[in-house]
C-alpha cells in the first residue's frame, strides 16, 4: 500500500518536494500509531515544511482540521504528546543561531497559533543549533535537550 506518493504530491501542489523523513507519534504501550509529522523540503534545501499526517486515512491533516503545520524554515519538530509539539524554527529575531538553525525549542499546543508557543529550552546564539525531544524506551519517558556546539 502506498501511504504517501511524494511525486504525486509535488505534481498536485506544484512544489518539487524532497522527502525529509517522518516522526511517528509514540504514546508508549497504548500507542495507536495513527499520526506522523512528515518533513518535506522544497527542492531539497535545508529549509523544510513539517505537516501532520493521518496514517489511517493516508492524508495530511490540514490546519483548519486541527493539524500541525510548521511553515518553511530550518526546523526541528517532534511530538511531546498527541496535542503538543516541541518546535525549533524561525520564530523571528533572535530565535536562530549564527549558523541559521533553531536556537529555541518551544512547546506548541494543538489549536493555538504557532506564535503563542512557549519557550522550554534555549541554546546560545553562537551554537550551531539547539533542540529538545521526547523518547519512550522500555516503560520510561526521556526528554532530551541538545546543543550542537
Amino acid at each position: 500500500e502506498t501511504v504517501l506518493d511524494v511525486d504525486a504530491l509535488a505534481a498536485k501542489e506544484g512544489v518539487s518536494w524532497v522527502w525529509g523523513g517522518a516522526d511517528v507519534l509514540d504514546e508508549g504501550p497504548a500507542s495507536r500509531w495513527d499520526r506522523a509529522l512528515v518533513t518535506l523540503s522544497p527542492g531539497g534545501s535545508d529549509a523544510v515544511v513539517v505537516r501532520e499526517f493521518d496514517l489511517e486515512r493516508c492524508e495530511f491533516i490540514t490546519e483548519e482540521a486541527g493539524g500541525f503545520v510548521v511553515p518553511e524554515a530550518k526546523s526541528s519538530v517532534s511530538y511531546r504528546t498527541r496535542d503538543e509539539l516541541l518546535v525549533g524554527t524561525d520564530f523571528g529575531p533572535g530565535s536562530m543561531t549564527e549558523s541559521g538553525y533553531p536556537r529555541l525549542s518551544k512547546s506548541w499546543r494543538r489549536g493555538t497559533p504557532l506564535s503563542e508557543a512557549t519557550t522550554v529550552f534555549e541554546g546560545e546564539h553562537a551554537d550551531i543549533s539547539a533542540d529538545q525531544s521526547l523518547y519512550f524506551d522500555r516503560g520510561h519517558w526521556h526528554e532530551f535537550q541538545h546543543r550542537a556546539l
